[in-house]
């Protein structure tokens, strides 16, 4: 018997990443019944008005079932997240942000890594499948293998060869209760937290082997604030760095490396010196081997 799917999507202000995510949701391969749920976060009303058009054309094209729910003003990523796991019915779960896209067999290669756990006697509450993607910036598109072997905690809070993107993962639905409701305070990096949360709480990530790219995330720090982020970073690693006190200075040096990146990218420049002075406190080290990069004397170090 073919298990249902339902596919979680928050939405503000971006009906065609809308459109496009749910196209994508519409050309998969995979043979089960699929129901959308969009969550739109308090859009203004001629995007609200885009939006339920695209929920009527969607419907009425018959490929995938939708669920469109609204918050009447904006109340942040993570207060949607929890209310779409809440409208959430189906036994298996996936996100997917509004403007990013699946690649037609991301669901079918998923579910049949699932499968083969499960008929090894994998618990399904402790088990998500993520994937390998490709990351747009710009012109740029990068191939990214999802590396999951290993001390997963410890990958995850250094976000090299496993990095926390909820659009990955495809999961039985008690599996996320094993990780929990998304922290509302944190509006960015929940889904780091929830990764960490899942992993900490006895999850196991895993990945169809042969890692190619399911997926496509458009990347971009446009818009967003670096103190933001920089206090979402301190509260995250307060609760799930304890364990992991050897790798801090590191965790901070990169913090602080992000924060920059973002200051930079709107311009910021006096406010991505200061971040960058600040990850050269915390990480000489380090710091000295991203200056020599720039300078081409030695290999770029992983983001």
């Amino acid at each position: 018997m073919t298990v249902a799917l339902d596919v979680l999507l928050p939405h503000h202000r971006d009906p065609e990443g809308l459109a496009r995510s749910l196209a994508s949701v519409a050309a998969q391969t995979w043979a089960g019944p699929v129901r959308a749920v969009v969550l739109d976060d308090g859009s203004p009303p001629a995007d609200l008005a885009r939006v339920e058009a695209l929920a009527e054309r969607v419907r009425a094209e018959g490929r995938l079932g939708l669920l469109l729910l609204r918050n009447p003003v904006n109340e942040g990523r993570p207060r949607s997240r929890n209310r779409l796991l809440d409208a959430a019915e189906a036994p298996r779960l996936a996100w997917l942000d509004a403007g990013d896209e699946w690649y037609p067999d991301k669901i079918a290669r998923q579910s049949a890594r699932l499968e083969e756990l499960l008929a090894q006697g994998r618990d399904p509450a402790r088990t998500w499948i993520t994937c390998g993607y490709d990351m747009a910036q710009g012109a740029r598109v990068q191939a990214c293998r999802q590396e999951v072997g290993g001390d997963q905690h410890r990958a995850l809070l250094l976000g090299r060869s496993l990095r926390a993107y909820l659009w990955t993962i495809l999961a039985p639905r008690e599996a996320f209760r094993l990780a929990g409701r998304f922290d509302e305070r944190l509006t960015r990096l929940q889904d780091l937290d929830l990764f960490l949360s899942f992993v900490r709480a006895g999850g196991r990530i895993e990945a169809p082997e042969d890692h190619r790219p399911l997926c496509r995330y458009a990347k971009s720090h446009r818009g967003r604030s670096a103190e933001e982020i920089r206090a979402c970073q301190r509260i995250v690693l307060a609760r799930h760095a304890a364990d992991a006190a050897d790798l801090l200075p590191e965790l901070d040096y990169r913090a602080d490396r992000l924060a920059a990146r973002v200051a930079r990218a709107n311009g910021r420049r006096l406010a991505a010196a200061r971040y960058l002075a600040g990850a050269a406190l915390r990480h000489p080290r380090l710091a000295s081997r991203a200056a020599l990069a720039r300078l081409g004397l030695r290999p770029e170090p992983a983001p």
